[in-house]
């Protein structure tokens, strides 16, 4: 039978050695061989070298994403499809997303051919957080996940307000979460009214006149803006 080797090379992934390679969703390679009028075609996404080693791709990650738990702990959960000689996973985690650290390992399931989901705590989630997976092979070689954020209750943009609204006496008082940098007031053509730099967690504002009002806050878990009335 004649065989045919065909190796596919492309921008959105980033390439591992032996071809492991890492999608933008998180999956690390992919590969197959299909059989048809008498020829084989062995086909991988990866490196263009990869032809010189065909073996089965170590793990094949679906899912891996965070949640933030009731008692204020950041639940990490990823799901694989597939796993050949996986050694494990190392937990690593950064406050910027760049300088990441190990604060954990999970087992991984070795060999198996059927979905396997695990979990990991991190109690010790003080600011937002980023995280991502360092998969290790039975072998050594290694291959990075996507890198996900989880934001802690007092730095959610959920807790951003401004009452009473409309405004009662041209004043608003705005509730901000922790870590913002900047609160600014704007009217609706844009025109920048006001800015307090690194303001407190409440800061009250008056507004100029009658009208519709934004009021819009910078902080480390994102940006945000509120429309507000002064009648």
């Amino acid at each position: 039978m004649k065989k045919l080797y065909l190796t596919v090379l492309g921008s959105a992934f980033a390439v591992a050695s032996q071809a492991q390679s890492i999608s933008p969703g998180g999956i690390y390679a992919a590969a197959n061989v299909s059989t048809g009028n008498g020829v084989s075609l062995e086909w991988v996404l990866g490196d263009i070298n990869a032809f010189v080693n065909l073996s089965t791709l170590p793990v094949k990650l679906i899912r891996f994403e965070g949640t933030l738990t009731a008692d204020g702990s950041a639940k990490l959960e990823w799901e694989t499809a597939e796993e050949y000689n996986n050694q494990g996973f190392e937990v690593q985690k950064a406050t910027d997303a760049v300088n990441f650290e190990n604060i954990g390992w999970i087992d991984g399931a070795g060999n198996a051919k059927t979905r396997n989901v695990y979990q990991f705590l991190d109690k010790q989630l003080t600011t937002a957080s980023y995280y991502r997976l360092k998969q290790v092979d039975a072998d050594g070689q290694f291959s990075f996940s996507k890198i996900i954020r989880v934001i802690p209750h007092h730095e959610s943009l959920d807790r951003f307000t401004a009452y009473p609204n409309p405004a009662k006496d041209g004043k608003v008082t705005a509730t901000l979460p922790e870590r913002s940098f900047k609160l600014s007031l704007y009217d609706t053509a844009g025109r920048l009214l006001k800015q307090i730099d690194n303001p407190q967690t409440q800061e009250q504002i008056r507004l100029p006149g009658s009208g519709n009002y934004l009021i819009s806050i910078e902080s480390a878990a994102g940006n945000k803006t509120v429309k507000v009335v002064q009648p």
